[in-house]
């Protein structure tokens, strides 16, 4: 017995059907992925703090945040100091020997996971090294960055986890150059103003 036509119409509309209800039925993959900015304030000709704020920018969690650092590799020509950590969060500083950098290791506490969307600060510490060496390659691994960064969804190895750059943060504040032309420009601003409304002399 033969097919009618609106069988293959038929058995195509059941395949849509079948491949709809698979799709709808399998949990969608979670995505991990991050980004992070820093900020620095000099405190001494030769010390800076780094202030930094970790975004989770995926569909997973984030339990670990590695700065400086990729599997087997420290950055920073400089071991940190006065490390401070976000509510729930503990640090160690990583470092393998003379042919080494150091990083610094955030880890979240029971409950303390980074959720998806959101942001997290309170990641600080104190180094010698200034913003310009933080921000070029590290003298250990030329060709990397300092500030390259990595992030677990959990534990440290956890999962695959992923790579990415801590980038320096916008600055809201005016350079002293921009503030003494606003400056200069009010004060003229204010003299046209003071002179037309001196009363003309007969």
């Amino acid at each position: 017995m033969g097919l009618s036509s609106s069988s293959p119409r038929q058995a195509i509309g059941l395949a849509a059907v079948a491949i709809a209800w698979a799709c709808a039925a399998a949990p969608a993959s979670a995505a991990e992925a991050a980004s992070a900015t820093f900020t620095s304030e000099q405190l001494s000709p030769t010390s800076w703090q780094y202030s930094l704020t970790l975004n989770d920018t995926g569909t997973t969690h984030l339990g670990t945040f590695w700065f400086a650092w990729v599997p087997g590799k420290d950055f920073m020509a400089t071991a940190p100091s006065n490390i401070a950590d976000p509510s729930g969060w503990s640090a160690i500083t990583t470092h393998a020997g003379a042919t080494d950098g150091f990083a610094i290791q955030w880890k979240a506490g029971a409950g303390a996971l980074l959720a998806p969307g959101q942001s997290l600060t309170g990641f600080v510490f104190d180094s010698a090294t200034s913003p310009d060496q933080m921000m070029g390659d590290s003298v250990f691994f030329p060709g990397t960055p300092v500030t390259t960064a990595f992030v677990y969804s959990g534990a440290p190895f956890s999962d695959a986890g992923v790579q990415f750059l801590v980038e320096p943060a916008v600055s809201t504040v005016p350079e002293p150059s921009s503030l003494a032309l606003m400056g200069l420009g009010a004060l003229v601003f204010a003299a046209r103003l003071a002179r037309r409304r001196t009363p003309q002399a007969a």
